[in-house]
């Protein structure tokens, strides 16, 4: 729930941070694997609570699955999926590590580029930051030269929040309702470096709907680099 609070703190909008407008080629043909998508839909209780409902993170990533396959489509790139899995806990150990990695680098990456004063003075400058060597596991793995982490978050307040949000708004108090959030990471696999980084917060969306998560993978590779 860290990495929600983090959301909560940024605006709800959408940018993109990026280092490279062009993708290099370590082959004949760009490699990009596609990490399983790290999805957890949940319903926001009358107290404020996320609870997780694993019949709607199952469709979820389902409908997210099919979505990137028909978005990563169009890149100029091999798409490669890992053991052709879509399941984050099928991995073995050494890429789960790195995929949770990945996102504890793009929680770091939310906190000290998307709010100003926690921007690190090493980093004001410029935008740098690596998932460091374990990458090239992904490279030998799977002979490609980027990986694509991506992570999602999905809340929908019950019925109960619903009502304690009538209530605040009555009152003119603000009570946050669900969000829907979202980071995408292109990793360069020979050096671990990020090369590129957008993130996804709104308080709309809805990834139980196969075009409503459609339009959330769109929105979410906004600007992907080719």
């Amino acid at each position: 729930m860290a990495t929600l609070a983090v959301f909560a703190l940024t605006a709800c909008v959408q940018t993109a941070h990026k280092t490279t407008g062009e993708l290099k080629s370590g082959s004949e043909n760009r490699r990009i694997v596609l990490m399983p998508v790290d999805i957890e839909l949940s319903v926001l209780n009358a107290g404020g609570v996320n609870e997780p409902r694993a019949d709607w993170t199952n469709a979820g990533r389902e409908h997210v699955r099919t979505a990137l396959a028909a978005h990563t489509a169009a890149f100029e790139a091999e798409i490669v999926v890992p053991d052709n899995s879509d399941i984050l806990d099928d991995l073995d150990k050494e890429q789960l590590q790195i995929v949770k990695l990945a996102n504890a680098v793009g929680s770091s990456i939310l906190l000290h580029e998307y709010l100003p004063q926690l921007k690190l003075p090493t980093k004001k400058d410029q935008f740098d930051w690596t998932i460091g060597p374990d990458a090239k596991l992904l490279k030998e793995k799977y002979d490609a030269d980027y990986a694509l982490f991506v992570f999602l978050r999905d809340s929908y307040a019950s019925s109960g929040r619903v009502a304690v949000i009538i209530i605040g708004a009555i009152l003119g108090v603000g009570v946050q309702g669900g969000i829907q959030a979202g980071t995408a990471t292109l990793v360069d696999l020979d050096t671990g470096q990020v090369v590129w980084f957008n993130r996804l917060a709104r308080a709309s969306g809805d990834l139980r709907n196969g075009d409503a998560a459609t339009e959330t993978i769109k929105l979410l590779l906004t600007e992907f680099p080719t």
